[in-house]
């Protein structure tokens, strides 16, 4: 099931430019642009103050979830779908070397840590970051580097890095 969904979401990938285009956009850059709009919006909100802090919830949850998906992808080791059947097309070069592990999505998990941070705190900009996380998520698999349940485990490492953040912060304060 795993890799039909993969070829049902794989299968636009090469067939319209503009659709290529917009698929690297979600799946390897986004995620640069989702720290700068949680920036913007903050400071120009009435939520500034809680910048510094939700900053650096983030920052924590993000050494965590990459603490922990280094870990899994050296035991599991999961070669990328490109890699493992020759009718995936790969779109995206940048950040999917052949050596690379799949399982979990490293991009998916660090979309979802700023996502669940700032839906912890702020639950209408953290739905729009959600959203903006499960397009990092698809663009992952349309671009033929991850299984959907890489994505799937990307969500879920990055749920427990930031729950454990937030219950390690209640603890020390």
């Amino acid at each position: 099931m795993d890799y039909s969904i993969l070829r049902l979401i794989n299968n636009f990938a090469g067939q319209k430019i503009w659709l290529d285009i917009l698929g690297i956009i979600f799946s390897d850059f986004l995620i640069f642009a989702i720290p700068l709009i949680i920036i913007l919006v903050y400071f120009f909100s009435k939520k500034r103050r809680k910048l510094f802090f939700i900053s650096l919830k983030i920052i924590f949850a993000l050494v965590l979830v990459c603490l922990i998906n280094y870990s899994l992808k050296k035991i599991i080791a999961r070669p990328r779908p490109f890699v493992d059947h020759n009718d995936i097309y790969q779109l995206a070069k940048l950040f999917a070397d052949l050596k690379d592990f799949s399982f979990p999505s490293n991009h998916a998990a660090i979309a979802f840590v700023m996502a669940i941070s700032v839906l912890i705190d702020w639950k209408k900009f953290g739905l729009i970051l959600l959203g903006l996380a499960v397009i990092v998520g698809l663009g992952r698999i349309f671009v033929g580097v991850h299984y959907p349940t890489d994505v799937l485990g990307g969500i879920i490492t990055a749920l427990v890095a930031v729950f454990l953040i937030k219950f390690l912060g209640r603890r020390s304060g």
